[in-house]
C-alpha cells in the first residue's frame, strides 16, 4: 500500500527538486569550483537559508545529483531490457543506454572528472556507499542476463560476475575517454564498436555440422 504524500510533504519535494535543477544548470555551465551556494539559491529563487535546510553544502548536493541519475539510469535499464527474450540484445540495449544517457549529461558528470579533488568530502562516504549499492545492484543486473544468456546457450559459460565487471568496465572506459575529449564526436557512434568489442568475447559460436 503506497503511502500517501500531504500538502507539505509535496511542497518539500517540490522545492528540494527546485534546488538541484537549478544547482545542475550551474554546475553544467559554471563548473563546481566557480558556483557558490548563494547563486544556487538565487537561481532557484529560493533563500539561502531555505537551501541549507536541505543541503549541508554543494558538495552534498553534487553527490545527492550523482545518486539520483545514477539511479535513474539504472532504472531506465531494467524496464527498457524487461521484455526483451534475447540475452544479446539486451546486451546491445543496455549499451545503447547508457551511452545516450552520459552523451546527454555530458556536462554534468565531466565536473566529477576535472574537479573531484576540488570537493569538500564531508559527504562521500555516505554518498559513496548509497551509489557503490546501486553499482553493485547495476552488475548483478549485467550477471543475471549473462546467466540468461549461458543458459540459452547464447553466451559462452564464462563467470557472469567477472564478464559483468569486464562488460561495465569497458563501457566506463569508453566513456570516460569520450569525456576527457575537447572536440566531442557523439558518444552514441561509439556504440557499435563498443558492443561488437564485447559480444565478441561473450557470444557463443554455433558450429554447423
Amino acid at each position: 500500500m503506497e503511502r500517501t504524500i500531504g500538502r507539505r510533504e509535496k511542497e518539500r519535494l517540490t522545492r528540494r527538486r527546485e534546488i538541484l535543477a537549478a544547482a545542475e544548470r550551474l554546475f553544467a555551465t559554471k563548473g563546481f569550483l566557480k558556483t557558490t551556494m548563494a547563486e544556487i539559491a538565487e537561481e532557484s529563487e529560493f533563500a539561502l537559508a531555505t537551501i541549507y535546510q536541505f543541503f549541508k553544502g554543494k558538495d552534498e548536493i553534487y553527490f545527492t545529483l550523482i545518486e539520483e541519475k545514477s539511479d535513474l539510469l539504472f532504472s531506465v535499464i531494467k524496464e527498457a531490457i524487461k521484455g526483451i527474450p534475447s540475452s544479446i540484445e539486451k546486451i546491445k540495449r543496455l549499451i545503447e543506454i547508457e551511452l545516450n544517457f552520459f552523451e546527454e549529461n555530458r556536462d554534468f558528470f565531466k565536473i566529477f572528472i576535472t574537479e573531484r579533488s576540488g570537493f569538500e568530502w564531508s559527504v562521500r562516504e555516505e554518498l559513496g556507499e548509497k551509489i557503490r549499492r546501486m553499482y553493485d545492484s547495476y552488475i548483478q543486473l549485467i550477471a543475471k542476463v549473462i546467466r540468461e544468456g549461458i543458459r540459452k546457450g547464447e553466451l559462452k559459460p564464462l563467470d557472469p560476475r567477472e564478464m559483468a565487471y569486464g562488460i561495465a568496465g569497458m563501457i566506463n572506459s569508453f566513456i570516460f575517454h569520450w569525456m576527457r575529449k575537447t572536440e566531442v564526436e557523439p558518444l552514441s557512434d561509439k556504440g557499435d564498436t563498443l558492443t561488437e568489442m564485447v559480444l565478441g568475447g561473450l557470444r557463443r559460436v554455433k558450429i554447423e555440422g
